[in-house]
């Protein structure tokens, strides 16, 4: 399988979606200097509430995301608008060693005011595109839990398909949710949004 590129990508498919105007988008990878800012971005509510970090755990120590986020097995990168230093948020493909060729894309917003509209799409989209394109994956994954109306809205546009429900599978508080399923092929995607471009991550 092809390892991931460190360099660092400014393309994002503009038209993708009719309708839909997108930022543009560098992501680029993760350092010991940005452990901080990631730790607290999880541990906001607005984000901890609404992930599952392994086994069912929503926080874990600043050393730990760090480790879990720079392993091999993962590819997770910070998104920023080109020229800017200050990351809007964390995008990753979980589990992209797989020998059957799936992994699971998972996101967090850092910056929630001031960012462009359709920001947390284009670097959904763009973490997909390389999955599918650089990675070789065949079917990508994903959850949200129910109620989360931004991120299911998300999901859909993205054209993702609704695969079914895990019930009661997530906790928030006292309360339990369920989980919607989403999951999109390589030849779904390409049908969706055509010729590859030049993407890295």
């Amino acid at each position: 399988m092809t390892t991931a590129s460190t360099t660092t990508p400014t393309t994002v498919r503009h038209a993708a979606i009719p309708g839909m105007a997108f930022p543009q988008l560098e992501l680029f990878p993760i350092g010991p200097e940005h452990a901080a800012l990631l730790h607290r971005w999880i541990v906001d509510p607005k984000a901890r509430d609404w992930l599952d970090l392994g086994s069912g755990r929503q926080s874990m120590s600043e050393r730990e995301l760090y480790m879990m986020l720079t392993s091999p097995r993962n590819l997770a990168r910070l998104f920023r608008l080109p020229g800017q230093d200050t990351p809007l948020g964390l995008i990753c493909l979980n589990d992209v060693q797989n020998k059957m060729g799936c992994a699971e894309v998972w996101g967090v917003r850092g910056v929630y005011a001031g960012a462009p509209q359709n920001t947390a799409v284009a670097a959904f989209l763009q973490i997909l595109d390389y999955g599918f394109r650089q990675l070789n994956l065949s079917v990508i994954s994903s959850w949200v839990v129910d109620g989360n109306q931004l991120s299911l809205g998300m999901h859909r546009v993205l054209g993702m398909t609704e695969t079914g429900r895990q019930r009661q599978r997530h906790v928030i508080g006292n309360r339990r949710h369920d989980r919607v399923l989403f999951d999109m092929t390589r030849a779904e995607f390409d049908s969706r949004f055509g010729a590859s471009e030049a993407c890295h991550a």
